[in-house]
């Protein structure tokens, strides 16, 4: 940035010029003032880095007295100005200090080397006061003793700490040989001994205590001390004296020995340690806050290609880490140590783990710690993990055992409930072929015909009438058979009604074990898919959706619940309608609407995608969306994702959803195990 400088003349003719010279030099001119008044108030107010002041200014303030004010004030540089000097008039601008004189007519050059010597003269008087400021400070701060001697040895200075440790005061120690002031004796015997700090004064060199010793204070102190001692030489390169500097060791020695039965402390602990962690069945991981591993144990080392003071790569593929997908790489930044080196605990982390060490796989649960020092800062972070395979395998074991019991269950219910209808049928049919087949009713027909035709001699013609005597035989006749065919029509009837509640009863039971059929069955999975297609195709059509199946490297059928797997299709493809809606009516289409539906099998899973360009999904509702009261519908029930998981975790699988977030659309991805879905 170009220097600033305040230009401080009452002639009109001359600012001008002036200014213009300045300008074409590369200076800035802050401000132009044509009085001493005006130039303290600019001084205030923006300190300029020079001020070129007329030494004849008009007015209350000459120059001179601006200049003084300029460096006692403000310690600004000042040039004068001038046409002519007096001698009287010099002497006052000497009082001043200026760092320079420039005689009107100005020449370029001349003005120029004035400008540029004041500067720098300046910049080095600033930097020599700030340099005397530092070493006082430093000497009367410092906490080791200083002496300094002159050419012949003779004490010249000595700081507090130094009249402390040998117990003589600056006045008492000034003059006197440094040997006699500064002792120093053998810990061991308390003799004297050569300090060699002549050397340092006689020779040049810098000098020092071999081995710790104790100095010998005035008033017969002690003191184990170490010191150094270098020769002061003037710009001639002579020597002119020596510095000598020394320090009270004391608590170093009882620091160093508290350090070293606390070092041999520590490595007992260590070995312990070391061995402890050897012999776990854990695998045990630290890195530093940069991710450099710093340790890791045998079990670790078993499991995973790593190396000491290598960096943490954050790409899992390295590694070999997945989710318990087998198939999805882990997420680096969820990582767990990645997790704990930023300060997060993580606990029951769920990977899988295949590489060249374990090509088989294994299934690892890890927690992760972040490390701090005791001022809370963080210093990397730590991981323990163990291989739960074999407790996987078990609980996969114990889910296929409750599957199969829950499959006894179901035949046993089915048996049950077979009985129970058959049982309903039959007596349903015997009361159809009696209602069918019954002859009471053409009977009583018959009578009803043949007294019709007797109804105004109906009293004659049952008493002398052939026909009629037989009449009142008749109807007794059929009451009784009517009264016959109601009991038995009406034991049948509850023998329906008690077989209807039977079966009411088996379902109330299966009801209050907790979960639905898991009967399964082999379906045609293009099949299962066209028909949840068809169940929404007219909405479909209506948004004109395309929709489009891929079943590659995937079975003809898999054997699964066939209702449940059903209804699952038919949320998933809904819930992909419903989202393709969501983002016209709020952002609307920017692209032609579509669902696509991809199955396929990899390694040991089944995998079904549902992928939309829909409205998506922001990653912070990844966790939440297929829990039951969730839905961004106004009239939804965040029932339709919380069925599909349900039926998923059933079966043992995982359903993960992707989205790059809103607007982007969104894939829900369902993993089955490969055995539950094949036949």
């Amino acid at each position: 940035m170009a220097k600033q400088i305040l230009i401080v003349e009452d002639d009109s003719d001359v600012v001008g010029y002036i200014e213009h010279l300045l300008k074409s030099l590369g200076y800035g001119v802050c401000a132009v003032v044509s009085s001493g008044e005006a130039a303290m108030q600019k001084a205030a107010e923006a300190p300029p880095d020079l001020a070129l002041v007329d030494m004849m200014l008009a007015g209350d303030m000459d120059g001179i007295a601006v200049a003084d004010q300029m460096r006692t004030r403000f310690n600004i540089p000042v040039v004068y100005l001038t046409a002519y000097v007096d001698q009287r008039l010099l002497q006052r601008a000497k009082i001043a200090e200026p760092f320079g004189y420039v005689l009107k007519p100005f020449a370029e050059r001349r003005l120029h080397l004035n400008i540029e010597i004041a500067l720098y003269r300046h910049e080095m008087e600033r930097k020599f006061k700030e340099s005397e400021q530092w070493l006082s400070t430093i000497l009367r701060s410092i906490g080791e003793g200083v002496i300094a001697t002159d050419e012949n040895g003779r004490v010249q200075f000595i700081n507090s700490v130094a009249e402390d440790l040998t117990g003589w005061q600056q006045e008492a120690a000034f003059g006197k040989d440094l040997e006699e002031v500064f002792n120093v004796i053998s810990e061991g015997t308390e003799t004297p001994i050569k300090t060699h700090i002549m050397e340092a004064l006689q020779g040049g060199i810098i000098v020092g205590l071999t081995e710790p010793n104790l100095l010998a204070a005035r008033d017969g102190k002690e003191t184990p001390i170490d010191y150094s001692a270098a020769p002061i030489r003037n710009d001639q390169e002579s020597t002119t004296g020596v510095v000598l500097v020394f320090r009270d060791i004391t608590r170093r020695k009882e620091a160093e020995e508290a350090l070293r039965l606390t070092a041999d402390a520590l490595q007992s602990q260590t070995r312990i340690l070391q061995s402890i962690l050897d012999s776990m069945g854990d695998g045990v991981i630290v890195a530093d806050e940069t991710g450099r591993i710093l340790f890791f144990n045998p079990e670790a080392e078993g499991l995973i290609d790593i190396a000491m003071n290598t960096p943490l790569d954050d790409s899992p593929e390295t590694y070999g880490l997945f989710l318990p997908d087998t198939i999805t790489p882990f997420p680096s930044a969820d990582l767990p140590l990645t997790r704990a080196i930023h300060g997060e605990f993580s606990d029951n982390v769920e990977m899988f783990i295949r590489n060249e060490k374990v090509p088989q796989g294994v299934y690892i649960e890890v927690a992760g710690s972040p490390l701090q020092d005791e001022s809370g800062k963080r210093r990397g972070g730590v991981i323990v993990f163990r291989d739960v395979t074999e407790r996987r395998r078990t609980d996969e074991a114990l889910a296929r055992a409750y599957t199969q019991g829950r499959l006894e269950i179901v035949d046993t219910l089915l048996h049950n409930i077979g009985n129970a209808i058959n049982s309903v049928t039959i007596g349903i049919g015997t009361v159809y072929e009696n209602l069918v087949k019954n002859r009471l009713t053409s009977r009583l027909r018959a009578l009803a015909d043949a007294i019709e035709g007797h109804q105004d001699d109906f009293g004659d013609y049952v008493t002398h009438h052939p026909q009629g005597q037989k009449v009142a035989p008749f109807i007794m006749g059929l009451a009784d058979d009517f009264a016959i065919q109601e009991k038995k029509l009406t034991e049948i009837v509850g023998r329906v009604q008690d077989r209807a509640e039977h079966i009411a009863d088996i379902v109330r039971m299966q009801r209050s074990l907790g979960k639905s059929s898991m009967y399964r069955k082999d379906i045609n999975l293009r099949q299962a898919i066209d028909d949840a297609i068809t169940v929404l195709s007219e909405s479909i059509r209506k948004r004109d959706i395309e929709v489009h199946v891929e079943c590659n490297n995937t079975p003809e059928e898999i054997r699964t619940q066939e209702s449940q797997f059903h209804q699952m299709l038919v949320n998933l493809i809904k819930n992909s309608v419903e989202a393709i809606d969501e983002l016209a009516a709020s952002i609307g289409l920017s692209e032609p609407p579509s669902i696509k539906i991809r199955c396929n099998v990899k390694l040991t899973s089944f995998i079904l995608e549902v992928m939309d360009n829909g409205i998506g999904i922001e990653k912070d509702k990844f966790a939440v969306i297929f829990e039951g009261d969730y839905t961004t519908k106004e009239s939804g029930s965040g029932l339709g994702l919380h069925s599909i998981a349900n039926f998923v975790d059933g079966w043992n699988g995982k359903i993960y959803p992707l989205s790059d977030g809103l607007g982007k659309g969104a894939t829900i991805r369902v993993i089955l195990p490969l055995s539950s879905v094949t036949p």
